[in-house]
């Protein structure tokens, strides 16, 4: 018996060809059923006119299945990917966004907390600080970054609650994949760019080489105090073993700064050696950039972010202190982060509905926004004062009931706490130099809990109703005739002040040059090198000036007009928004933004207001910029960037198309980056061309340009060759004697720091008067370092004489030579204008033995 089986397809069989053969026989036709089933089921490779068909095995299946929604994208170029990518995970870019921009507030808190236990016991080691600094920085991340926010409310847009969100679906977020690409971009460059052109400052010149030879010291010894060595000498009288930036506390010399930076600065050593400290500020001066970003991405958008980071990463004060060891781009980054992380707290979403969010969601963020910001007094201890605004801030938030106050109030005085402790233990004498800045802080607080009183009583709802009540009552009075004359009301007052106070403020430090002179030097040296930079640019000469009445046009050689006027503006209209949100018992639009911009707001307002009316910093730029660096300069960049915001959008509203609106929005980021560059680099054109006379004319422009300016120059290079060379000429077990003050101050933290012999410094006395730094030219003189000697060799030491000629050390008879003899670039020094370019700089420095011991 035969059955009548159906034509089943094999493996590798081509349904075409019996599709094909079906249709030409018949169903059940006169061929030989035989022939047709070999003929359409014969094998694969007997059939040449037949494709094989792709193995297929259920990985691959299962594969396919899971990949497929990534199928298109795969086959598309980069930006369709992107784009179908944030489609399939709205949140991603925004996600990415807040994270990259609070990773350097974490690694800092991650790095400083355990560095600053550490150095309070004296006992910094870097194995144990890695360990420690990696694990803290994993647990942060873990409860910082696992639901940090993707969006951030806006002005203009309508607040939703929940379930209007829930309803309307999953939220695209507002922050382009290339705009969170640009912001790194920039970020990165900027500090690629600092780092080529880095200050060399070994030698103790100012502020960053105190900070350096900080640095260096704890990396290597693990404390912060320097042994004052005075056996080493033999106890030979009249030494002084104070240097600038370095003060004597008993039995040991100790840093006049904070130890924040320096801590950063170690960790530079450790990796590279003082090179690699000289590195560290330029990876500050990126953090610091990318923070910076990350701010202005919350509070006005993602595009408006990437101009301002371009704006402040050619501003001259943040170009300064990138390139060079100083506190402020640390503290930009505690600052900023801090704030980011506060901002996040408010705008994370909720777990669910009637639900808060637990330990790692809005709590955590606001705990490490408080730690990071009280931190910023590590760092720099006149960062107190910029503090002040989060007293009421953090007030406002206990009386409403804030989850967030708890944590963030926890954070920010254990930060502040940490950093007080720090400077009370390690730097008590600078604590001292600085008593009447600190005074004036308290005095400052006080005047803030005062407002703080008087102001927390309106978070209750029913105080609230009654002050916007009074505040709505216009008073009316009495007038000729019997007519009554109504007078505005006291919210009418109030957003009137809001709106002329910054105008007012503007107006003042505009005039104040014309009415003003601010005297009040009191240090010997200052008023003696003011007067002879006075002198130098043929200024009339008066050493006891500060112009401090000047400030603000500080900030237009640096920032320019037009960021200045469009800040005022912002002030402006953040003050007004802010006042009748305040007063109004309706909701008024974008109340969730105001929110977020209620406490970067106050510091803004107060550090600006603070700084520029007392800079309390030396006269001369630019190291009287670096006052402006921590919160003048970005805080009124913010400022107009959130007006420049605001023209671009009220364009569209008004019906403008799409070209006008960017060419709006191209016009404002112009008018806010060109000045500043053009202070940075100051551009020139050079005589004749520098390429063939066949070039193009293109190319004979651009081979004229030359930039001259501080943003295209390095300075102090070949420093470090130079101290490598003094430690090797000195050699080991030396007592070193310097025999002026400026070159002591200048030499002497190289010596003990980078070369380890103890240094001092020999008073002189007699014709003299006893003032350090006078020549050695007397009979008398002579005999006191002669005795000096004699006790360094008592004490089976060699001694050393280090001078800044070979007059100077070479009285005695001694063999000498000369170790230093470097010509470089230096910083500026200018009273009256921004620096145009370096200044040349030559250190030259003599050394006396006894013969026989070099």
């Amino acid at each position: 018996m035969r059955l009548r089986l159906p034509a089943v397809l094999a493996r590798g069989g081509d349904p075409r060809q019996a599709s094909r053969d079906t249709s030409a026989n018949g169903l059940g036709g006169a061929c030989d059923e035989a022939e047709v089933i070999d003929r359409e089921h014969a094998p694969v490779r007997n059939d040449p006119d037949t494709k094989p068909w792709p193995r297929v095995s259920g990985t691959r299946v299962a594969a396919g299945r899971l990949l497929a929604p990534y199928s298109r994208i795969a086959r598309r170029g980069a930006r369709t990917a992107a784009r179908e990518l944030a489609d399939l995970r709205p949140w991603l870019s925004g996600w990415v966004f807040a994270a990259v921009t609070v990773g350097p507030a974490l690694l800092a808190v991650a790095w400083l907390v355990p560095g600053i236990g550490m150095l309070l016991a004296g006992r910094l080691l870097p194995v144990p600080m890695v360990i420690m600094f990696a694990a803290l920085t994993v647990a942060l991340c873990y409860f910082a970054m696992r639901r940090l926010p993707a969006r951030w409310p806006r002005f203009g847009q309508e607040d939703t609650d929940a379930a209007g969100a829930a309803a309307a679906g999953p939220a695209r977020a507002d922050v382009p994949a290339g705009a969170v690409l640009a912001m790194v971009a920039i970020a990165a460059g900027f500090g690629v760019w600092q780092a080529l052109l880095r200050s060399g400052q070994v030698f103790v010149a100012g502020d960053p080489g105190v900070y350096l030879q900080y640095g260096s010291w704890i990396a290597a010894h693990g404390t912060v105090r320097v042994p004052v060595s005075a056996g080493a000498f033999g106890g030979a009288g009249g030494l002084d073993f104070a240097t600038t930036g370095f003060s004597v506390s008993g039995n040991f010399i100790t840093p006049s700064f904070a130890p924040g930076l320096p801590l950063v600065l170690a960790g530079g050593a450790w990796l590279g050696g003082l090179g690699g400290a000289l590195v560290m500020p330029a990876v500050l001066g990126g953090c610091a950039v990318l923070s910076f970003g990350g701010l202005a991405g919350r509070l006005v958008g993602a595009w408006q972010a990437v101009a301002g980071e371009l704006v402040l990463a050619v501003c001259l004060p943040q170009v300064y202190t990138a390139r060079t060891p100083s506190a402020e781009p640390l503290v930009q980054v505690l600052l900023f982060g801090g704030l980011c992380l506060f901002l996040d707290s408010f705008a994370v979403r909720r777990r669910g509905a009637g639900r808060r969010d637990g330990p790692g969601g809005g709590l955590a963020l606001a705990g490490l926004g408080g730690l990071a910001l009280g931190l910023t007094v590590l760092a720099s201890i006149g960062s107190l004062g910029m503090l002040l605004p989060v007293f009421p801030v953090l007030a406002v938030l206990f009386v409403t009931r804030r989850p967030q106050a708890g944590p963030f109030g926890a954070g920010f005085f254990l930060g502040i706490g940490t950093g007080l402790a720090a400077a009370l233990v390690l730097a008590r004498p600078y604590l001292a130099s600085v008593s009447a800045q600190l005074h004036l802080i308290g005095l400052c607080a006080a005047g803030f809990g005062v407002a703080t009183a008087l102001l927390a009583p309106l978070a209750f709802p029913g105080a609230r109703s009654r002050v916007r009540r009074v505040c709505a009552i216009r008073p009316s009075l009495p007038w000729f005739g019997g007519q009554k004359v109504v007078l505005p009301s006291l919210g009418s007052i109030l957003t009137g002040l809001a709106i002329a106070v910054p105008v007012l403020a503007l107006v003042g430090l505009l005039v104040r040059p014309y009415l003003q002179i601010v005297r009040g030097q009191t240090d010997p040296a200052l008023i003696r090198q003011v007067a002879a930079l006075q002198r130098l640019e043929r200024l009339p000469v008066d050493g006891l000036r500060q112009y401090y009445e000047s400030s603000l046009y500080w900030v237009f050689w640096y920032l320019g007009v037009p960021a200045v006027l469009l800040a005022c503006a912002g002030a402006v209209l953040l003050g007004r928004h802010s006042v009748r949100a305040v007063l109004s018992e309706r909701p008024v639009p974008s109340a969730a933004a105001l929110r977020l911009w209620g406490l970067p707001f106050l510091i803004i307002g107060w550090s600006v207001a603070t700084v520029l009316w007392d800079p309390a910093v030396v006269p001369w730029q630019p190291v009287a910029s670096h006052r402006l660096v921590p919160v003048v300069l970005p805080g009124l960049l913010l400022l107009a960037l959130w007006v420049s915001s605001r023209l671009t959008s009220r364009a569209s509203v008004v019906g403008a198309s799409r070209p006008a609106v960017v060419l709006v929005g191209a016009c404002c980021v112009l008018a806010l980056a060109i000045p500043p560059l053009v202070t940075t680099l100051n551009p020139g054109l050079v005589a004749q061309p520098s390429v063939g006379r066949y070039s193009s004319g293109v190319s004979k422009l651009v081979s004229r340009v030359r930039l001259s300016g501080v943003g295209a120059s390095a300075t102090y290079r070949g420093s470090l060759s130079a101290a490598s060379a003094l430690c090797a000429a000195i050699g080991p077990s030396a007592s070193v004697l310097f025999v002026d003050s400026a070159t002591a101050n200048t030499f002497a933290p190289v010596v003990r720091g980078l070369c380890g012999q103890p240094a001092a410094l020999v008073v002189l006395s007699g014709s003299f008067g006893g003032s350090p730094g006078a020549a050695v030219s007397s009979v008398a003189s002579a005999a006191e370092l002669e005795q000096a000697v004699k006790a360094i060799e008592q004490a089976g030491r060699r001694p050393v004489l280090l001078g800044p000629t070979r007059s100077s050390v070479s009285l005695l008879g001694l063999a000498d030579r000369q170790v230093v003899a470097l010509t470089t670039s230096g910083d500026a020094k200018v009273l009256t204008g921004p620096p145009a370019g370096t200044w040349p700089v030559t250190y030259s420095l003599w050394l006396a033995a006894p013969p026989g011991t070099q």
